[in-house]
């Protein structure tokens, strides 16, 4: 059974915040956020994981894209307002308690021009997808997106 998790898109000062991550032989970027506790909604969810991995406080507008794994609803990406904070990894965070050499993490803004080069590997789609909307504008509708293994 998939993981389901709120994730945020947020934009302030022409960048993107975004987690930077490094596995083995792996160095890419992932949209913030995590998994969704039970008795929690989404938007709840998005608003807790950002504090919690990046020491941003957001505001959720509105449910952008559903990112899809195997026929299942796998992540919900939503349009995030930027309220306060600057993006660094609290001591507490699991984020930061998991950290070694093979595993690491990094909250940080990215330039919007930079986003076309800036790696993202399984989230490839939703940078395409985030690509294209800023260019033309946000669909009124959730987008359907697949993940890539």
């Amino acid at each position: 059974m998939p993981r389901h998790t709120a994730r945020a898109i947020v934009t302030h000062n022409n960048k993107l915040l975004l987690m930077e991550r490094w596995r083995p032989g792996k160095h890419y970027f992932s949209v913030p956020g995590g998994g969704i506790e039970p008795g929690e909604t989404p938007e709840q969810a998005v608003v807790r994981e950002l504090a919690e991995e990046t020491s941003c406080v957001v505001r959720p507008v509105r449910l952008l894209y559903l990112v899809r794994f195997e026929d299942q609803t796998e992540h919900s990406v939503f349009l995030c307002d930027y309220i306060s904070g600057e993006p660094h990894l609290p001591a507490d965070a699991p984020e930061a308690i998991e950290q070694h050499t093979d595993n690491r993490f990094k909250p940080g803004w990215v330039a919007l021009q930079d986003l076309p080069t800036t790696p993202f590997l399984v989230w490839e789609p939703v940078k395409t997808q985030l690509l294209y909307d800023l260019e033309h504008g946000f669909s009124e509708s959730p987008q359907t997106l697949a993940r890539k293994d």
